[in-house]
């Protein structure tokens, strides 16, 4: 009966990937979407980071986080470069992006 069954219903794949998609593609479309995710964030920050630094005036506290937010995102993008790297290192023959 089981076997009939399966005849009927036709070809059973047991993948959760569609057809064309492997590992190599997952993991390209992921850090893609890191990437250029990455890139819009790091570009938001650094757009209110801005605004803070110039509506701070006289306000040394405003300033400070001004100048605190602009490192942080150069460290996030610095940290993010070494992974990158790392990953292109640990992976030969990935093209990445």
């Amino acid at each position: 009966m089981t076997w009939l069954m399966l005849k009927l219903v036709g070809d059973v794949s047991t993948s959760i990937l569609p057809g064309s998609w492997d590992v190599n593609s997952i993991l390209k479309f992921v850090v893609n979407l890191l990437f250029y995710g990455l890139g819009a964030v790091a570009v938001i920050g650094v757009i209110i980071a801005g605004i803070l630094y110039l509506t701070a005036r006289d306000s040394e506290q405003q300033v400070t986080k001004a100048k605190t937010r602009l490192f942080e995102i150069a460290i996030g993008l610095l940290a993010w470069a070494i992974l990158f790297t790392l990953l292109q290192w640990l992976i030969p023959g990935w093209s990445g992006i």
